[in-house]
């Protein structure tokens, strides 16, 4: 198992040259937040005083791919992560919400169409380059031709042009009110000397192909197993990176792992073994907002299902609540109809909730003309669950759909089989798990309009309702938060209406570490990027300024 002192026998990429940077603040003014409410108080925020240096952090994750911005695994978070260690955007996130990052300062139109951006000066990419506004340019011109593989809709950027030595001008096709978090915030700014001479990016392993401005550089990695060690940008040009590597490894038992001290900090949903290992000593974060949810989607040209009255026949049979109780423990969250959880500000607190109800799910069941055979079961309904692994989500719909007379089958899949199925609409339902919903709403476009980076998210049909397509676009183009928010209801109303899909329960991410080891954690407020409940964010690693 890893040791701080040893990384075992990986494959060791050629080193880049580092160049030396000019350190720098942020500068310039903090801008609003997008977010119809204020960051919550109790919010963390980083230390006045330079932290303890820190050797090596070791932490869990799967393989998430080669991680450059062409190349990493998009099915999840890691990828996306990993990248964000070497490549930097024009903002970032901190504990208190968005905040400049290559971008000092920036300047809005009164229209919303056009923001200006004063770059930060006497920063390097890894190989000693200087970093220019050329660069800007270059990326989000080559993002057009060859997309990045998260969100960040470059669609939106009608132009963009250098306008200085030190500034460029972003000029939209309409007013985008997710641009600083959900674009420019994501959205990597990669080096034009790397990739303009590049026609195929996702095949490009050349060692300039991980060259960022980034924290870290990518000492060695281990594709098969999943494994990276990144060491610490001596130059950083925000300030000192005072974690000095950052390595992730597989664990066959995360917990044993961190108790054992082969690990230094993990991810969980489970309630039970946060009260475990807090009595054991370790230290505990809870993602708020939650940003996570269990969910079942359903295939809208499926014969039966097509019909709504069915699917909220099934809303109402899910006891969701005790669901949420047995498989996360702690306060239950039951899934919002309306998809975006209660403890989020874009939450519509009078959206249909679906409280668990045999009855109604018998009474329309019985309207639909689903009637029981001499053995309790509603035999001319044939329905479905595909998951992709086992579930216990699944077992539990078994259990509970039966005590309305609906026999229900579950259909488990590999990974590949799964996504193929959910692409050709060759399913009746099927569980998923998603993140990012303690970000920005406008997830709720980019799902059910098929524009979703996460494959499983933008798998499937896209939601055929008229009005919710025309006020998913609108709430995008609405600078003001509270009258954005107005719209984001109305999109909730017709998703738990609708019920397209059905969020089973919510769920938070609960980290588990040691204070003692590295105590700089912090929750991000909004997720990181567009929502991401984590805490590798890179932002905890480093000492602005200094």
């Amino acid at each position: 198992m890893l040791s701080r002192k040893k990384f075992g026998s990986w494959l060791l990429l050629s080193c880049l040259a580092m160049g030396v940077a000019a350190c720098s603040g942020n500068g310039g003014s903090k801008p609003e937040s997008a977010s119809p409410a204020s960051p919550p108080a109790q919010a963390e925020k980083a230390s006045a005083a330079a932290p303890a240096q820190v050797p090596m952090l070791r932490l869990v994750w799967g393989t998430a791919g080669y991680p450059s911005p062409f190349a990493f695994n998009n099915s999840g978070p890691g990828g996306f992560l990993r990248n964000s260690f070497l490549f930097d955007t024009l903002t970032w996130k901190d504990a208190n919400g968005t905040i400049p990052w290559l971008a000092k300062s920036w300047k809005v139109s009164s229209n919303g169409l056009t923001y200006t951006f004063e770059l930060e000066q006497g920063v390097k990419w890894h190989d000693g380059k200087p970093f220019t506004a050329d660069d800007v340019v270059f990326s989000f011109t080559y993002y057009k031709k060859y997309p990045f593989m998260w969100t960040g809709d470059v669609e939106q950027i009608k132009d963009v042009r250098k306008t200085g030595e030190h500034t460029v001008e972003f000029t939209l096709n309409s007013p985008y009110a997710p641009f600083l978090t959900d674009l420019v915030g994501i959205v990597p700014i990669i080096p034009k000397h790397v990739w303009e001479k590049v026609d195929k990016p996702a095949e490009f392993r050349d060692p300039s192909a991980l060259v960022g401005t980034g924290p870290y550089i990518l000492k060695q990695f281990d594709e098969k197993a999943g494994q990276y060690l990144f060491g610490a940008n001596p130059d950083f040009f925000k300030g000192k990176v005072f974690v000095q590597e950052v390595a992730y490894i597989n664990a066959a038992n995360k917990i044993l792992s961190l108790k054992k001290n082969e690990v230094d900090g993990i991810m969980t949903f489970s309630y039970p073994e946060v009260e475990q290992m807090q009595k054991e000593g370790f230290d505990v974060i809870k993602s708020t907002p939650t940003g996570s949810a269990v969910r079942v989607t359903f295939n809208l040209d499926h014969p039966q299902l097509k019909d709504k009255r069915l699917r909220q026949a099934i809303a109402y049979a899910l006891d969701r609540k005790e669901m949420a109780q047995k498989l996360t423990g702690g306060d239950p969250i039951p899934g919002s109809g309306g998809i975006i959880p209660p403890d989020s500000p874009w939450y519509n607190p009078k959206v249909k909730t679906y409280n668990y109800s045999t009855s109604e799910a018998e009474r329309l069941l019985d309207e639909l003309g689903y009637k029981k055979n001499d053995s309790g079961v509603r035999d001319t309904l044939k329905l479905s669950v595909m998951v992709s692994s086992t579930s216990q989500e699944a077992q539990m719909m078994v259990e509970m759909l039966k005590k309305v007379g609906i026999a229900l089958n579950v259909r488990q899949t590999d990974a590949a089989a799964f996504a193929t199925a959910m692409g050709e609409n060759k399913y009746d339902m099927a569980i998923t798990g998603h993140i990012g919903l303690s970000g920005d709403p406008d997830y709720l476009r980019l799902w059910f309009l098929g524009k979703a980076s996460n494959a499983l998210a933008a798998r499937g049909k896209t939601f055929d309702n008229a009005e919710f397509q025309k006020l998913a676009v609108q709430q995008t183009g609405e600078l003001d938060p509270a009258k954005r928010k107005v719209i984001v209801d109305k999109l909730q109303d017709i998703l738990s209406d609708e019920l397209p899909t059905l969020v089973l329960y919510h769920r938070p991410f609960y980290y588990l570490f040691k204070k003692s080891v590295f105590g700089g954690y912090f929750n991000t407020y909004g997720g990181i990027a567009d929502g991401i409940p984590l805490w590798e964010n890179k932002a905890a690693f480093i000492h602005a300024g200094k």
